[in-house]
């Protein structure tokens, strides 16, 4: 599996070019995409509002991540 920063660097440029994207499902497998994102979000202002659900992105685990990318495959 490609790195994580690689992957959206190639969605980025493709979005600037207009051209369709595919095959994206496959990155909720991705752990380093889990993890990236939570890096970029962690720190935001809000980040430790509880949104539609009393969870905060302090609640992130490398377990819940498991669980996310697990309950993935099983869908």
């Amino acid at each position: 599996m490609q790195s994580a920063k690689t992957v959206l660097t190639v969605i980025r440029e493709r979005g600037r070019q207009g051209l369709p994207l595919e095959r994206l499902y496959r990155q909720l497998f991705n752990r380093e995409m889990f993890l990236l994102a939570y890096g970029r979000i962690y720190s935001n202002d809000g980040a430790m509002t509880p949104g539609v659900t009393p969870e905060t992105v302090d609640d992130m685990s490398l377990a819940k991540i498991e669980a996310i990318i697990g309950a993935s495959w099983t869908s």
